[in-house]
């Protein structure tokens, strides 16, 4: 159909974002990044690679079972592959189906990204009340400059 605006379904959406991470995780598991993988992060990658969607997700005391180490480092490495490799793994806290996975929806990712965004408001909160009103236009200009740049960088 050829319409100004293309109307796609939830599972076409879902086939999209799966297909992308999965072209994501392959090029960053061959070299194909800002770095190489440490041996750790690439043994992480390789466990959540088919964690696509919250329904998949894998705990983190399981990932610390399977790969070693502890909660602190395997937060870590998760940090690391979103932020480097802009990887989607969002850490769900659901009692029974919480731990880590790839977010392959719109409501996956805002849902599971909102912490974030609480924490940054509330620091900004906190810097808009030391600093003053230029200061802070000034600061939440560099922010968006910065977060602009980091897009175009990927």
């Amino acid at each position: 159909m050829n319409t100004l605006f293309e109307l796609r379904s939830d599972a076409e959406m879902r086939r999209d974002a799966v297909a992308d991470n999965e072209l994501r995780i392959h090029e960053a598991l061959i070299g194909r990044g800002p770095w190489e993988l440490s041996e750790s992060q690439r043994k992480l990658l390789e466990c959540l690679r088919g964690r696509q969607g919250r329904l998949q997700a894998r705990t983190i005391e399981d990932l610390m079972v399977t790969l070693g180490g502890n909660p602190r480092s395997i937060k870590a490495d998760v940090r690391e592959l979103v932020m480097g490799f802009r990887l989607p793994i969002v850490a769900s806290r659901d009692s029974e189906t919480g731990g880590y996975f790839f977010a392959v929806s719109a409501d996956e990712r805002v849902r599971y990204s909102a912490d974030y965004v609480k924490e940054a408001v509330a620091l900004l909160s906190r810097a808009a009340i030391i600093r003053n009103d230029a200061d802070m236009s000034a600061l939440l200009g560099q922010v968006s400059i910065e977060l602009r740049a980091g897009k175009e960088s990927a």
